[in-house]
């Protein structure tokens, strides 16, 4: 049996797990705790972590030098790990012949960026096999004891599951199946990112699938960043700014923001502030932290002045500012897969110092829109019903492939957005089976009246006792028509004159 459809069969088994696929949900929203909080803690854990803890599984075998020769899924992890906030909690796997912990899970703090860097420049692509059960275990085992809300692994692979003979892999293949109700139970989500169209992208979806996560697929070099950049928005649900060409506006209650600028290499990208001052990769503030590589750069700022910002010398497609603020945008929505023509709900609303706004007067000053954009490029606006502090929302999608839905909160001194990105999948064959073949009503049978039950019980008994009467006389006169022969020979002898 194909990988693939091994996997099929495991997800729809699945459904029986404690995961909630019916709706879904990742566990990890179920928010499942260890069975006792005296656990050894890893390196650096609080009693009550706030924040998410993020394990990256990054490929190390040879074939990834064909499928990311320019080594972009570290250069990405890098800017992955620069989006996080510090009170997450990443590790490092690398995982070849066997999965290595080149980093157990450490908060993300200025001080222990370079250990981040060390240990992502230490992921190569020379060796022999691929075994990616041992690095879903290796992950499973560094999060199994996590208190965190959010406990995820993110796999950066082409998806060969390669270990030398069909014997180890087929070992191997339900080893990590039977994984997978312990990652259910640890409230444990897995995502994928598979590369290049040499990828196994049907394998590394289907992982995805079974353990409630987020799949993407980067086909060439420019996609992986924007791709991590969607990773980030998927784990930690951020709220940004939109773009209107090449500015972006930030109000007084925005304490920090990350603007992430996708761009042609050989360009070099200015931030114009709203006082005309003009920073670059080579000179910014002191409120300024840059990180620039040849297709992105990110930079952060800290305590920005309010007013119109701009950046230059960029490509559009890509760019986002997230923002981090005491007034958020919320949705309940946050589905990585929806069968397609299937119908979903969600909500909305909006959030200052985390509880939701329900005063009449603000809510009446507030704009808030939903637009949903499918995989051919077209997009249409989601109507939205008032429900008390929050709008509520349904739609269905008519076509297999990926979807974003935009969230759009306007007053008159701020913006907030929400990007929520999910994939249209096929509805599994056992549905669609049930939905052009339903089953055929049987006749039923008729039900005799008690009286004539009992009739036809009284003369089958009375036939039964019949028989066996008759059989017994048979066997009765035959053991006597026996006996009379016997007798006959033993006179006959008796009789008969004796030799001289």
């Amino acid at each position: 049996m194909k990988k693939s459809g091994l996997l099929f069969m495991v997800l729809f088994l699945s459904c029986f797990l404690p995961m909630s696929f019916a709706d879904n949900k990742p566990a990890q929203e179920k928010n499942v705790q260890p069975a006792t909080q005296q656990a050894a803690q890893k390196k650096d854990a609080p009693a009550e972590a706030k924040g998410s803890d993020i394990v990256l599984l990054i490929d190390s075998s040879g074939s990834m030098r064909k499928t990311d020769p320019h080594d972009s899924r570290k250069t990405s992890a890098k800017l992955f790990v620069s989006l996080l906030g510090s009170d997450d909690r990443v590790a490092v796997v690398s995982f070849g012949d066997s999965a290595k912990l080149l980093l157990p899970l450490t908060k993300n703090t200025k001080e222990n960026h370079d250990s981040f860097v060390r240990a992502i420049n230490k992921v190569s692509s020379r060796e022999f096999s691929t075994d990616i059960y041992d690095a879903v275990k290796k992950g499973y085992e560094e999060l199994k004891t996590s208190t965190a809300k959010k406990k995820v692994l993110v796999m950066l692979s082409d998806g060969k599951l390669t270990l030398g003979s069909a014997e180890k892999e087929a070992v191997a293949l339900s080893n990590l199946t039977a994984l997978f109700p312990e990652l259910a139970k640890s409230g444990i989500t897995l995502s994928t990112i598979a590369f290049s169209e040499l990828a196994d992208a049907k394998f590394l979806e289907d992982l995805a699938k079974a353990c409630g996560g987020f799949f993407k697929l980067a086909l060439t070099e420019n996609d992986i960043h924007v791709i991590f950049a969607a990773m980030f928005e998927k784990i930690k649900s951020p709220d940004s700014v939109p773009f209107d060409g090449d500015t972006f506006t930030l109000d007084k209650d925005i304490k920090e923001a990350i603007v992430f600028v996708s761009k042609k290499a050989g360009t070099t990208t200015t931030l114009v502030e709203p006082s005309g001052r003009k920073d670059t990769p080579k000179r910014f503030g002191k409120n300024i932290q840059w990180f620039e590589t040849k297709l992105f750069d990110l930079i952060t700022v800290t305590e920005p002045d309010p007013g119109k910002w701009k950046v230059n010398l960029s490509t559009k497609e890509g760019n986002k500012v997230f923002v981090m603020t005491n007034l958020s945008l919320k949705s309940s929505f946050n589905n990585s897969f929806v069968n397609k023509n299937e119908m979903v709900k969600g909500e909305a609303w909006l959030e200052r110092d985390g509880g939701p706004i329900s005063e009449k007067d603000i809510l009446d000053q507030i704009s808030l829109s939903a637009e949903l954009a499918g995989p051919d490029g077209k997009t249409a606006k989601l109507p939205l019903q008032a429900n008390g502090p929050s709008f509520s929302f349904e739609f269905t999608v008519p076509q297999v492939g990926d979807y974003a839905i935009a969230l759009l909160a306007e007053g008159k001194t701020f913006k907030r957005t929400k990007t929520i990105q999910f994939k249209s999948v096929e509805p599994p064959p056992v549905v669609q089976a049930a939905q052009k073949a339903p089953p055929v009503p049987q006749p039923k049978k008729k039900t005799e009246a008690p009286v004539k039950i009992w009739e036809r019980a009284i003369v089958q008994f009375g036939i039964f006792n019949g028989v066996l009467i008759a059989i017994a006389v048979t066997i009765f006169a035959a053991r006597k028509v026996v006996n009379i022969i016997k007798s006959r020979k033993k006179n006959t002898k008796k009789g008969a004159p004796k030799k001289k």
